[in-house]
């Protein structure tokens, strides 16, 4: 009986791995293509912190005209009499040297951004170029930049925040070159019920989700509504780059801490995975990438879209290293065929509108 049982349950588990499988190949089988509306293998991260000053509108037109980037990331908050602003820190000690908060001042009252500013992910880097030190209106950026694709992290959980974002995003016709969202489990569920038709990120719960689901094989088998998958890089704080990090870790937690990131990273960046996913049509865009070895890694494990602090770098590597923009030109392709089909359904459609008219017209004569 004890060998029975076991090759009944051993027959199950191979039956159900050959299953999922097959479904991470082929998700078509369960699941309908998500719709996509526009391809990025170049993405700025806050427009390049680590060339021009974080979020300003000098960063983001140097990433837009200088370095021809796919897309921008950026930050978005509240200040105190209403305005949508785009920074990413609540407090202005690290952003402009002094105390206080944005949602405790008007506008008119922000100082300006520090001349010295630290790069969140080069540790102990200092951005000191450019000249525009002022923190712009989410409008001010969306006027300049019309159609350019755009990744809004909506920074706190406030609906008259989520509220005013998206009534920009409809006056500029922007619903679906955007996309939203945040690490918050909460945001997310709330943009989505705001508006559904915007496309939208995965927060860290449900990255956690996925990683989980596909460790088990279930993947294949669960629906997903985000539409964006946006990991960070765990191999980012293997780099010989992250020195500065480790100098503030305890010597007996490196080892372990070492262990989990590099983990993480074959979990978070398996090519199966993100493959997977793009099946699915769901893009990865990894970040944020800094160094020629961390870009390798995101476009090698399948990410159609990588995030950096140096858009002038990850040109460069694109020009010299053309292989990686092949999910990108898929992507860009299957758009392509997509636009040609819907004018020549267009097309057909207006043909037969006007053989009606003829024959009435005839009858009629």
């Amino acid at each position: 009986a004890w060998y029975l049982w076991t090759a009944v349950v051993g027959g199950c588990l191979l039956g159900y791995a050959t299953i999922s499988c097959l479904l991470l190949r082929y998700p078509s089988v369960l699941h309908r293509r998500k719709r996509r509306t526009f391809a990025a293998a170049h993405i700025s991260h806050r427009g390049g912190a680590g060339e021009l000053a974080e979020n300003t509108m000098e960063a983001f037109r140097a990433a837009v005209e200088q370095h021809g980037t796919h897309m921008l990331e950026l930050d978005c908050q509240m200040t105190r009499d209403g305005c949508v602003v785009v920074a990413h820190d609540e407090q202005l000690d690290r952003l402009c040297g002094c105390e206080g908060r944005i949602d405790e001042l008007d506008y008119d009252q922000l100082p300006p951004i520090s001349a010295r500013l630290g790069i969140t992910f080069s540790p102990g880097a200092v951005m000191a170029s450019g000249t525009d030190r002022r923190i712009p209106k989410l409008e001010e950026v969306l006027r300049a930049f019309p159609g350019l694709p755009m990744n809004v992290d909506v920074k706190f959980d406030r609906r008259d925040l989520m509220e005013s974002i998206l009534r920009m995003l409809r006056e500029h016709n922007r619903l679906d070159v955007t996309v939203w969202g945040n690490w918050s489990h909460r945001i997310v569920t709330q943009l989505a019920r705001l508006e559904p038709r915007v496309p939208r990120l995965f927060s860290l719960r449900r990255i956690g989700l996925v990683l989980l689901l596909f460790v088990t094989g279930l993947l294949p088998f669960v629906p997903i509504s985000e539409t964006h998958y946006e990991p960070p890089m765990p191999s980012v704080f293997l780099d010989p780059s992250a020195k500065e990090f480790w100098r503030r870790v305890p010597c007996p937690l490196r080892c372990l801490l070492r262990g989990l990131f590099w983990v993480l990273d074959c979990l978070i960046m398996s090519p199966m995975l993100i493959g997977h996913l793009r099946l699915r049509g769901i893009p990865t865009f990894a970040w944020v990438a800094n160094t020629e070895e961390q870009f390798v890694r995101a476009f090698r494990a399948g990410c159609e879209g990588v995030m950096t602090d140096y858009p002038c770098r990850l040109r460069a590597f694109i020009d010299s290293n053309p292989w990686c923009l092949r999910a990108y030109n898929e992507t860009v392709e299957s758009l392509q065929e997509a636009a040609a089909t819907t004018n020549a359904t267009e097309g057909d459609r207006l043909i037969k509108k006007e053989d009606q008219q003829q024959q009435q017209q005839t009858l009629e004569h």
